[in-house]
């Protein structure tokens, strides 16, 4: 797949590199989506993911398609357990403290995944084209969308 032209940052892989992360993507996609609050959502979950359990520098690399595809490398090799949370990332119960950055990323984006870094590691990434608006702005207000089309949520919309 072209993705277009490429922009990457290489971060430290501490909790100060949130915000650097997302200002890089903001400057990246701008013009780009529709919907850049869904991208710089998505974003923060996998660079925060790689904070919290890979605990290394990363590098974020941004294709600007179409659609915008968002990598994040780290040097950590893919366990079979995480394969398997990529391939069906589930939302949590509502009472979990945490949990939740996957499965929003898979409702948020048109596709995720899960690579093989072949300088070793793994690259977790996510394409976005176009989104369905109704379905981003009960996310982003805190809520999700059932299976059935149905609306849960705080706002629903």
């Amino acid at each position: 797949m072209d993705t277009g032209p490429t922009h990457s940052i290489d971060l430290t892989g501490d909790p100060s590199c949130i915000g650097p992360a997302r200002r890089f993507a903001r400057q990246t996609i701008d013009g780009h989506v529709e919907h850049p609050d869904a991208v710089l959502l998505m974003t923060s979950e996998l660079v925060s993911n790689v904070i919290e359990h890979a605990h290394g520098a990363l590098r974020m690399t941004i294709g600007l398609g179409p659609p915008v595809r968002v990598e994040v490398h780290n040097h950590q090799a893919a366990t079979d357990a995480f394969r398997e949370l990529i391939d069906d990332p589930t939302m949590p119960d509502e009472s979990a403290p945490s949990g939740r950055g996957l499965a929003l990323v898979r409702q948020l984006s048109s596709r995720m995944g899960l690579a093989d870094d072949p300088r070793g590691g793994k690259v977790v990434w996510f394409e976005y084209a176009t989104a369905d608006r109704e379905a981003v702005a009960v996310v982003l207000a805190g809520g999700r969308e059932l299976a059935d089309g149905e609306v849960e949520g705080p706002n629903p919309a």
